[in-house]
């Protein structure tokens, strides 16, 4: 396991606290600086936010996985993971990733009741809870409760389905929510890269990020339907994003080693164009944000994207393809986005068009939505509405083009409403199959070490990448 504390992200000392005791030589003489004891939950907060955000949002998961299955981008070089030629070490890595992040929001959780600062508990409870959904809508099913109880002896923790885990991380959400509510005292401390210090921002984010599961489990359980309601008809009690201050986005230092993911592999790697599935949509709504979102091709100045899991023979020469626009690949010193005020509006619209909130109009909730995100992206968004007005359609499709660098939640969301179409890699190493993954799959690592309680499990996957769909997923005569 990497250490659990690092050089202090982006260049700001946090203290260590070490244990004291009458033998003070020997101990100064015998403690490693390097290996703390004991350190504040403040630092355990802010190792988790860069952890995860620089091992699910970098090149290995983000762009070469989900960011192909979602069509935002291909690859046009070593092309093997957008056909689903996945490296065994990079599934494992994913997997270990997240547990990594998991527990130690766990200790962080510990520490800061022992500190008697229920806001940071509340903060690391959110980005907690936050991880385990990018968990369970990568894998469905999953260790889950005794996930964390390493401590107790729980080596080889039983699973848990998405059925079970899904109410728990709303459940989880709303114990967050009413704590930020209560108005407690406490800061989220020198740790907290994600919102630096701004109680009221994680309040936010906690609150937007219940709207998001309880939506998409909201066609499926009344249990999303209600804590749906909850949060829409109790705004004085959970305050949502309301503007694109509000967005959920860790600002990277850009100095090495703390460089944006993106950009960082842009250093040594020339791999990724943008999707043609995405680059196609654009130009065809004339969408302002298109000069944004990716640069014209070197060959002859044109937008054009790379089929994802293109065969060899119709890859061509890379130089016609566009590459990622500079505002998300070109500045060391960028983002890493975990939730956008834009995705609330639209879940929102959504909402308003099921039936489970009046608090505004489908139409209206969608037009702030669209208008937020080219706002987000130095564009003007208010002449484009004209030519995308509200309908189901354009509302799945306005959201997963406003999801662009956030791979992981657009892929949910095309798998959740087959919005767009999109089939297969060309060139996939499985054959038979009509859409593009609908899981990540299970490490070896399990089967060798949790054989017993992962086999169920495993054995409803099929070529590892498909089999049994996510409890939300409700697409039909996909395969």
């Amino acid at each position: 396991m990497k250490k659990i504390i690092q050089i202090i992200f982006g260049g700001a000392l946090v203290g260590l606290l070490f244990l004291s005791s009458c033998t003070k030589d020997w101990e100064e003489m015998n403690t490693d600086p390097n290996n703390p004891t004991i350190v504040p939950a403040t630092n355990l907060l802010g190792q988790a936010i860069r952890y995860f955000a620089d091992n699910y949002y970098d090149a290995w998961f983000s762009m070469n996985n989900t960011g192909t299955y979602v069509g935002h981008l291909g690859k046009i070089q070593y092309l093997d993971e957008s056909r689903y030629y996945e490296r065994e070490s990079v599934i494992n890595n994913v997997w270990t990733y997240l547990y990594y992040t998991v527990n130690d929001l766990e200790s962080a959780k510990r520490l800061a009741l022992e500190e008697d600062n229920l806001n940071l508990y509340a903060a690391a409870l959110t980005f907690q809870t936050f991880a385990f959904s990018m968990g369970t809508d990568s894998w469905r099913d999953m260790p889950f409760f005794d996930a964390i109880k390493g401590d107790k002896g729980i080596v080889n923790p039983t699973y848990n389905t998405q059925e079970e885990i899904y109410p728990a991380l709303l459940d989880s959400l709303k114990k967050a929510g009413d704590i930020f509510a209560d108005g407690n005292l406490g800061g989220t401390g020198n740790g907290d890269f994600l919102f630096n210090g701004d109680v009221e921002l994680w309040q936010r984010f906690a609150n937007s990020l219940r709207l998001r599961l309880a939506n998409r489990i909201a066609n499926v359980s009344n249990v999303g339907v209600t804590h749906l309601q909850n949060v829409l008809n109790n705004a004085t009690t959970y305050p949502i994003m309301e503007g694109n201050d509000h967005n959920a986005f860790l600002y990277w230092p850009g100095s090495s080693p703390y460089k944006e993911p993106w950009m960082e592999d842009s250093e040594t790697r020339d791999d990724h164009a943008v999707g043609s599935y995405l680059i196609d949509y654009m130009k065809s709504t004339a969408d302002p944000r298109l000069p944004v979102y990716a640069k014209p091709a070197t060959s002859d100045g044109e937008y054009r994207g790379v089929v994802p899991g293109v065969s060899d023979e119709n890859l061509g020469s890379i130089a016609q393809y566009s590459r990622i626009g500079a505002r998300f690949r070109d500045d060391a010193s960028g983002f890493t986005p975990f939730m956008r005020y834009s995705e609330v509006l639209f879940i929102i619209a959504e909402a308003a068009h099921n039936g489970h909130t009046a608090v505004m109009s489908a139409t209206e909730a969608y037009n702030e939505a669209v208008i937020a995100s080219n706002e987000e992206n130095g564009v003007d968004g208010e002449a484009f509405l004209a030519s995308i007005p509200f309908s189901e359609e354009n509302l799945y499709l306005q959201k997963w083009v406003s999801l662009f660098k956030q791979s992981h939640e657009a892929w949910a969301e095309s798998r959740r409403h087959d919005v767009p179409v999109m089939p297969a890699a060309p060139a996939a190493r499985f054959e038979g199959h009509n859409r593009p993954p609908f899981r990540f799959a299970y490490p070896t690592s399990e089967a060798n070490l949790n054989g017993a309680n992962s086999a169920p499990y495993v054995a409803h996957v099929t070529d590892r990448f498909w089999g049994k769909k996510m409890w939300w997923d409700e697409r039909t005569g996909v395969n």
